[in-house]
Formats: C-alpha cells, structure tokens, sequence
C-alpha cells in the first residue's frame, strides 16, 4: 500500500474518477472526507479495494468497472491520505531535503524540529507522525488550505500604545494570548486592547511552488516525513 509508484498512480486515477464527490484531494464534497480517519479508517486494505470496487449499496458512491490493478493504485492513495507519513514510503531525498529546511527553503525560521529553529511556527518534531504525506505537502503548497484555525496572525495594538505581533494561541471574548517570533506569551485582557487585527491568511508563505522547484519540494516533504520522535519501526511478518 505504501509503494510511491502506486500512490502516485492512484492519486492520478482519482483525479479522474473520484473527484466529483470526494473533492480534489479527498476532503469530501457529496461524498465523505477521506481525510478523516473516523469515516472510513477501519477498513482493512482488502476492506478498503471491495468498497471501491463494488461501491456501497444505498448510497451515491458507485461501483467501478476499473481492473483490480488500477483500483489497488486508487486504494494506495486513499489509504496515504490518513497514512502518518513517517509509515509512508515517500520518492524525495530525505538528506537534501533536510538542507533545504535549514537553508533555502528558511522553514527554521519559523519553526524548531528538537529544539532547534524558530518559535513562531508549529513544532515538527513530530509531524511525521501525526501527519499524513498529503496534509504536509499542502502544509507547504497551500498553507491556507485548512483555514489554519490554531495559526492566526495576529496585531494587537494596546491602550498604551505598544503593539504586539505574532501568532494568536488562545482567544476568547476576554483576553487572547499572543506567542511573538522570540517565543515570548503575550496574556492580553480584551478591556487592554485598543485595537486587534487578524491575517487574512496564514502566517505561512504561500510562494514555495515558485521558491522552490518540484523536485525540492519532494525532498523536504521527504525530510518532513521521517520527522518523529518515536522512530517508526515496520511490523515484522
């Protein structure tokens, strides 16, 4: 299930065959979300082939007339897109990719993998196990994707005039904490606010399709995927 050929197969056959209900990259639409683990999650591989194949009597998703080899590609994908990544075999150079995140790509300026790096950013640490393949890459491509609702930038003017910038971590009707690029908590009372301004989009740079050519961009999805802090480790057979 995790051969990247396969995968990358699958990926392009969905496009052409399940789409139109599951969205362009399995977010859902008419049919559900893929990318949910709860919806569909607990089929096993061969659970996962059958539904694709026969479809799912009394709703609207249909059975396939596809060969067994491209509809195995197509379930290669669906199950990449819960898959942490970590457990995914994935086509980038982990090593160049890796040079890329602390050089040309400036992910370290923004964020820390063991305790090294940025503050204002999400810790990776950890985000090959908690992320599948597809979520990091849209991470990157796409940053606003997700309406990045736990990464809000936000300027808060104060009634003492000092302004404070950064990342908004909790808000609520009384205060909003703000993390500021050293890292530092900002605990505001709302009644200390002259004025709040909220990002229209992520904190995120949105023009690494364009910073970065294709193939850099599959080796720091490749370098991002090995990132857990538990070393995944293959089940034997």
């Amino acid at each position: 299930m995790g051969n990247p050929e396969a995968i990358a197969a699958g990926k392009k056959l969905f496009a052409t065959s399940c789409i139109g209900c599951h969205g362009p990259n399995g977010q859902g639409g008419r049919g559900p979300n893929l990318r949910q683990r709860g919806v569909w999650h607990p089929l096993d591989d061969d659970g996962l082939f059958q539904t694709i194949r026969k479809g799912v009597p009394g709703a609207d998703m249909p059975a396939t007339n596809l060969p067994d080899t491209q509809i195995w590609e197509i379930a290669a994908y669906v199950r990449s897109l819960t898959a942490p990544a970590v457990e995914t075999a994935v086509p980038g150079n982990a090593q160049t990719g890796e040079e890329i995140y602390w050089g040309k790509g400036g992910c370290s300026n923004c964020h820390r993998i063991l305790g090294r790096g940025g503050m204002l950013g999400p810790d990776l640490s950890n985000v090959g196990a908690v992320r599948a393949v597809e979520e990091i890459r849209e991470s990157i491509v796409d940053p606003d994707a997700d309406g990045f609702p736990t990464y809000k930038g936000v300027t808060a003017v104060l009634n003492d005039g000092r302004t404070i910038k950064g990342v908004a971590r909790n808000r609520t009707n009384y205060s909003v904490q703000i993390q500021d690029a050293q890292g530092n908590l900002h605990l505001l009372k709302m009644p200390d606010v002259r004025t709040i301004t909220y990002a229209e989009h992520s904190p995120m740079p949105r023009n690494y399709k364009e910073r970065l050519s294709r193939q850099e961009l599959e080796d720091l999805i490749a370098f991002l995927s090995r990132q857990s802090v538990r070393p995944y480790e293959p089940e034997k057979k």
